[in-house]
């Protein structure tokens, strides 16, 4: 995928209860998945070039998005943060020292992406979007940069944009077999979502897996249009 169009190849992956839900109503998430799809996901991690997440998932959880398997290599973080709101003494900025760190911003201005730079993260400026980062605009950035395989663990609206705006070529779906109730909160795929079925972002060559009780079922995206 990288070589013929230069851009990165993105997988989409979520965990989910089996009613849907990726956390309670009190936003509690950890952890829905058992400890075998856990692993499972420090291995896919280590596969791809990157991890990409949003801001959201940044401020909610102050993940590290690195790689716990024993002599792994931790993938370049990318954060998708438009108005650069990513907490100064956050672990992602923390360890940016270490851990190749990317933030695509609308912002351009020194003096608000200095702190970020002092600080070991690379700053991205990325054109805009109906208000957001386009996200087409930071593949090309990020092909351009060598990364070739990126493995996208945002939230629901991110997830949104990027089969939107077409960058998404696989997507995992880990299913635990778990019921977590509650009104319409916590999709995996939020946003606008499409208005009616035949509209659905559809996937082919399913594979599905089993880790001890959760289900993983993965398969290619049909893509609607071609990538800008």
């Amino acid at each position: 995928h990288y070589i013929t169009t230069g851009l990165p190849f993105v997988t989409f992956k979520y965990a989910m209860t089996i009613d849907g839900k990726t956390a309670c109503f009190t936003g509690e998430s950890r952890w829905i998945t058992g400890i075998a799809a856990r692993e499972n996901v420090h291995r896919d991690r280590l596969k791809h070039t990157a991890i990409m997440a949003g801001i959201g998932t940044v401020l909610k959880d102050d993940p590290m998005l690195n790689c716990r398997i024993e002599g792994g290599r931790d993938p370049v973080r990318i954060i998708c943060d438009s108005r650069l709101r990513t907490p100064l003494d956050s672990r992602i900025v923390s360890t940016a020292e270490s851990i190749p760190t990317i933030i695509a911003a609308l912002e351009a201005d020194k003096e608000r992406t200095a702190p970020y730079t002092e600080k070991g993260c690379t700053v991205l400026s990325v054109k805009e979007k109906a208000g957001h980062i386009d996200l087409n605009d930071l593949m090309k950035q990020l092909g351009g940069m060598k990364i070739d395989s990126i493995l996208l663990e945002g939230g629901g609206e991110l997830g949104w944009s990027a089969l939107r705006d077409g960058i998404v070529s696989k997507v995992q779906a880990y299913i635990a077999p778990k019921i977590f109730g509650g009104k319409g909160r916590f999709s995996p795929v939020s946003g606008e979502g499409v208005p009616v079925p035949d509209e659905a972002f559809m996937l082919e060559n399913i594979e599905t897996k089993r880790f001890e009780d959760d289900i993983l079922i993965e398969g290619r995206v049909v893509k609607k249009c071609s990538q800008e």
